[in-house]
């Protein structure tokens, strides 16, 4: 089963590395999926997001077509959630997923509160907010060409800042470390963090009700 799942894996790889479209694909996907309520917070979307951009500078794809494809799967991402929230309204609260997370929307909402319409863009920079912000803010009834011209600007203004130096600190690196080394440490630093994520959040969540 193990090596089964391996050599999937590796003829996956492979195909990333010799078709530019499929990597541009997966990188579109991942990016929406990451935007995406509830499904955000459930994947590691970080790292598979510098994981793919590292394999796009090993294959000297096009940085504008890296950072147009980033873009989109991100603006759809949060229009979807978006949207979801406008026709979800108040009832999505009662979402099976919410009540077993019931700080998640909470969270949302306060930082919504906060920042108002500049939340959608500021909540992009934000992992365990880019999920929630855009349904929040249609749960709160934002009116729709508001929300789309921020999230417009905001999805390429994020492939930019986000992806784009990761990209080119790929294509730098590169040129001293084989690729197996360099997905070798990102992939150690990852777990790490993950890690360090999880301690953080459980010490978290035991701290909350003596405060």
């Amino acid at each position: 089963m193990e090596s089964a799942l391996s050599g999937f894996s590796a003829d996956w790889l492979t195909a990333l590395q010799q078709h530019s479209w499929l990597l541009l694909s997966a990188l579109f996907v991942v990016a929406l999926a990451e935007s995406l309520l509830v499904v955000g917070l459930l994947i590691p979307g970080v790292a598979i997001l510098v994981a793919l951009t590292l394999l796009a500078a090993g294959q000297s794809l096009s940085p504008l077509a890296w950072w147009l494809a980033g873009a989109l799967g991100a603006l759809c991402g949060d229009g979807i959630s978006f949207h979801i929230g406008r026709r979800a309204g108040p009832g999505l609260a009662r979402w099976r997923i919410f009540s077993r997370h019931p700080h998640w929307l909470p969270a949302g909402h306060s930082f919504f509160a906060r920042y108002g319409l500049w939340s959608i863009a500021l909540g992009r920079f934000i992992g365990p907010l880019r999920p929630l912000v855009p349904a929040v803010a249609g749960v709160c009834d934002m009116k729709p060409p508001t929300f789309w011209w921020i999230n417009i600007w905001s999805s390429a203004a994020w492939a930019a800042f986000y992806l784009l130096p990761v990209y080119w600190f790929g294509q730098a690196v590169l040129t001293l470390l084989q690729p197996w080394q360099l997905m070798l440490g990102l992939g150690l630093a990852t777990l790490v963090a993950l890690l360090v994520s999880r301690l953080l959040q459980h010490r978290q969540r035991q701290s909350g009700p003596r405060n």
